[in-house]
């Protein structure tokens, strides 16, 4: 049986959409709540398909419910109605993977074609929606620093995962659809828009499917490429840049890769592709050679050198210094001629 709960601080409202989803489908089985956080004690004991919500509301709104159930990667779709069309409310909506974004008031006219989306693709396949979302994830990622051999290995994956499984046609057109339309919002609020010339509608079987998605992947990618002006290395130089210009501070993996946008194990992954050491061993090596730059400057004291360039304290500096160069700072800079 499939569950619909309606999220709502007017009761006419709820009553309103309790009644349009009914006439949609008597079987399907309504819960309603007030707000957000009376959603999410419903939902520890009911799991929805399909969460319709309001943005604002008492105690949780319509977004702090769509991110707490998207942090829970639990398999509910999540469609925000609200009488407030405000591009702000709209990306917030993207990055916590809300389906639709339908504007108040709502007729079955607005509604209707995405409940049929929605409950059809979980009703005639076995596809796990919080599994796609995460091959999505993975996928923008390898699209946005152009890792040619992972997206190659994504698209391997999804054709052998949606492509060849008994997957009916109209849901291959839906994954592929959805999965654009969710790639190409996430990569325009990242600041780029990708154009597509041609419609998924139009495929006639799996395979065209699966060759339409692929190429639509590689347009994407090439699109990227352009503009970044043919530099696939800009962003690991933007993230170096950044490196270099706070390596005296505490800047952590997880802030390097939230600012260009990446979660931190794929940025670890990425940064020791391109650089072919960590960010760690990065930043330290950087560090030291820094510090034998100080050490060759006579008016720095060799004790102060250390703070200056980032280490916590002169003895773990001293411990990383002989390690990584055979000498002490006191050793090197004897050795420069400097007492």
């Amino acid at each position: 049986m499939q569950r619909v709960l309606i999220v709502d601080d007017e009761p006419m409202i709820r009553k309103g959409f309790i009644k349009l989803v009914k006439q949609y489908d008597a079987a399907l089985e309504v819960y309603s709540a007030n707000n957000g956080h009376d959603a999410i004690q419903t939902m520890q004991h009911v799991s929805p398909d399909i969460v319709l919500t309001d943005i604002r509301m008492p105690k949780m709104d319509g977004l702090e419910l769509s991110k707490t159930i998207h942090e829970t990667k639990t398999n509910t779709s999540v469609v925000i109605i609200s009488g407030y069309d405000d591009f702000h409310y709209a990306k917030q909506c993207i990055s916590y993977g809300v389906k639709e974004y339908l504007l108040k008031p709502v007729t079955e006219t607005e509604l209707y074609p995405v409940l049929d989306k929605l409950l059809s693709l979980r009703k005639h396949t076995s596809v796990s929606l919080s599994l796609y979302e995460e091959w999505l994830k993975e996928a923008e990622e390898a699209i946005w620093t152009l890792d040619d051999c992972r997206l190659a290995e994504l698209l391997e994956r999804w054709k052998t995962t949606y492509a060849e499984e008994g997957v009916q046609v109209s849901q291959c057109q839906q994954l592929v659809s959805d999965g654009l339309d969710i790639l190409l919002r996430r990569l325009q609020a990242r600041g780029i828009t990708i154009a597509l010339p041609h419609n998924v509608v139009s495929v006639l079987s799996i395979h065209e499917g699966a060759e339409y998605f692929q190429n639509a992947i590689r347009e994407i990618a090439k699109q990227i490429v352009d503009y970044r002006g043919g530099n696939q290395k800009k962003l690991f130089d933007e993230a170096i840049q950044y490196i270099d210009l706070h390596i005296k501070e505490d800047v952590s993996l997880e802030n390097i890769a939230e600012k260009i946008g990446l979660t931190p194990a794929y940025f670890s992954h990425y940064f020791k592709k391109i650089a072919k050491e960590s960010f760690v061993q990065y930043r330290m090596r950087k560090r030291i050679e820094l510090a034998r730059t100080l050490l060759e400057m006579p008016q720095y004291k060799v004790v102060d050198v250390g703070l200056e360039v980032g280490f916590p304290n002169y003895t773990y500096f001293h411990k990383v210094f002989k390690r990584m160069t055979g000498y002490s700072p006191t050793e090197y800079r004897t050795m420069m001629g400097i007492k």
